[in-house]
């Protein structure tokens, strides 16, 4: 299903970064179709937003297939979510209980569909990165340690925080959220890093998961 039509279908909630960032090319070149443009944008950005670096046109436009209107577009769009929902900060958020996790990751609470959410926090417990796993029930998606292991890897991350939320408004963690959670915090023990935490959110409340 292409962007556009999972927008129209499923909403904004349900895309990717990748998806996202399609709808606003819109169109690929001659060789290379959108959808591979948007890729090689999203990881391009991602590099550049762990550097610390601010992005400008030129880091955009050196992507094959990215002209500079594309990357005005991209540019602006980021813009006015910085200026709309306050998502600039000078300093870094902390994350050290299950409180302040979800005064990070309470807007999760809304989704009509459920989200698995990492919180990625080095030694100082700063949150380096904050990054949608996936989209769909625990159990339906069959989320893997790996998925949560690779990126906090990449990210040298210390330790992770997981939340997701139950659309259903009930925050009581299911079986299968019990499981999935002993079994991610095993693999993330199995190469140093410490599962600090996951939590259950809904649109007024929120569960930590006891195992």
């Amino acid at each position: 299903m292409l962007p556009r039509e999972k927008y129209m279908e499923k909403g904004i909630d349900n895309l990717s970064d990748q998806d996202l960032i399609a709808i606003i090319v819109g169109t690929g070149t001659k060789g290379k179709d959108f959808m591979s443009v948007s890729r090689s944008v999203v990881i391009r950005m991602r590099r550049l937003v762990k550097s610390g670096r601010d992005i400008n046109i030129r880091d955009i436009t050196e992507v094959d297939g990215v002209g500079v209107v594309t990357a005005m577009r991209i540019l602006s769009g980021i813009e006015l979510g910085k200026r709309l929902y306050g998502l600039e900060t000078s300093e870094r958020s902390v994350v050290r209980n299950s409180q302040e996790a979800y005064s990070v990751l309470r807007d999760i609470g809304n989704r009509k569909q459920e989200h698995i959410v990492a919180l990625f926090l080095n030694s100082r417990f700063e949150v380096l990165e904050r990054r949608v796993v996936c989209i769909g029930s625990l159990d339906g998606v069959n989320v893997l340690p790996r998925d949560i292991i690779i990126p906090a890897l990449e990210l040298n991350a210390s330790s992770v925080v997981i939340a997701h939320n139950h659309p259903s408004g009930d925050p009581s963690p299911s079986h299968e959220d019990i499981l999935i959670t002993k079994r991610i915090q095993e693999g993330l023990e199995l190469v140093g890093l410490n599962l600090l935490d996951h939590i259950v959110v809904t649109n007024d409340s929120w569960r930590r998961i006891e195992i």
